[in-house]
Order: structure tokens, then C-alpha cells, then sequence
């Protein structure tokens, strides 16, 4: 019990030390809707090429023809893994996101955003 409350303290401590915070959903969906919804939204922004004509949204529609969800907001089947791989390695026609654009933090922000509904 005292060795739990220990580590567990220390972790604290580490993360508070670092400067890191837990992910936070609300964090991760700002940073989504900077760097993923121009691609992956439910819709095009006014003005732009009009009702789904989002390339990343269009993609997966084709490639899951209705049998998942296209938007990836409304998915709840997304791994905190398969995220951080595709986000990080590209997938397809998706490239790759430099640490310059998003930050460790800021995926890991993400991921706490895109699987809020699996918890």
C-alpha cells in the first residue's frame, strides 16, 4: 500500500516537475479543429468546396462505404496506438505530422479528444 501511494506521488511530482498535464479532451479538440478538420470534418467550411468535399472525410466515406463512421469525431472504435501511428506516420494520401506542428502533448491531446466517448 505505501509502496503504491509512493510511486504514485512520484508520478505526480514528475509530471508536475516536466510541466506535463494529464490530455485534456477540451485541449485536444481545439488542436483537432486547427489541424484536422480542414481534412477530416463533417463538413466543408462555408465557402469552401461545398457539403463533404473534405479530402480526408471523402476517404474514408469511400473506403468504409457506411460500414464505419467517415468523420472521425463520431468514430469509437479509435486505438490511442492507431492514432499516434497514422498521425504520426501518414496513412494513404494523409501525411505525415511533424512534433513542429503537433507536439507530443498536443496528440496525446487528441487521442484523449477521439476516444472521449470509449472511456
Amino acid at each position: 500500500m505505501k509502496v503504491t501511494i509512493v510511486v504514485a506521488g512520484l508520478a505526480i511530482l514528475t509530471t508536475a516537475a516536466l510541466g506535463q498535464n494529464a490530455p485534456s479532451a477540451d485541449t485536444g479538440k481545439v488542436v483537432f479543429d486547427k489541424w484536422c478538420t480542414p481534412c477530416h470534418g463533417a463538413v466543408a467550411p462555408a465557402g469552401g468546396l461545398g457539403d463533404g468535399a473534405l479530402p480526408g472525410t471523402s476517404a474514408l466515406r469511400v473506403k468504409y462505404n457506411g460500414e464505419l463512421p467517415a468523420v472521425l469525431e463520431e468514430r469509437t472504435d479509435l486505438a490511442p496506438e492507431f492514432i499516434e501511428t497514422v498521425v504520426r506516420g501518414g496513412l494513404f494520401g494523409m501525411p505525415i505530422t511533424r512534433k513542429t506542428e503537433v507536439s507530443d502533448s498536443e496528440l496525446e491531446d487528441i487521442i484523449a479528444y477521439l476516444t472521449r466517448s470509449n472511456n
